[in-house]
């Protein structure tokens, strides 16, 4: 198991890791929701945002309950982590913001051991 945050892997990343992040995207809009007029276009946008939000996190949610992990498994929570991730990324400076919360480059250990092999290969 990867320890520094900065270096986690898919393998690291659990369905709660999900849902915590989820959780605080959606605490932000639904904050932002409350500064906007019922029926006016920030509102709407919002409302949209959350929706789609929503949905990403249902096709997340599902491959990290899936199993049993395959190698296949761990690519897709990969894509589907990331792709939350970059909807996050705007958050990152706030105290708030987990340092959990990062795009992620590796399947697993061995992954990021192999891409490591590779870097130090080519000096």
């Amino acid at each position: 198991m990867t320890t520094l945050y900065s270096k986690l892997t898919a393998e690291d990343l659990a369905l709660g890791d999900v849902d915590a992040l989820v959780g605080y995207l959606i605490a932000r809009l639904e904050k932002g929701r409350e500064g906007a007029s019922y029926g006016s276009d920030a509102f709407h946008a919002l409302s949209t945002v959350e929706s789609l939000l929503k949905s990403q996190a249902d096709d997340t949610r599902a491959v990290f309950a899936a199993s049993p992990v395959t190698e296949e498994l761990l690519s897709a929570r990969l894509r589907q982590w990331n792709k939350l991730i970059r909807v996050v990324r705007a958050w990152r400076g706030e105290a708030d913001f987990s340092d959990r919360w990062n795009l992620i480059e590796h399947r697993n250990a061995a992954a990021a051991a192999e891409a490591a092999t590779r870097r130090l290969s080519r000096l």
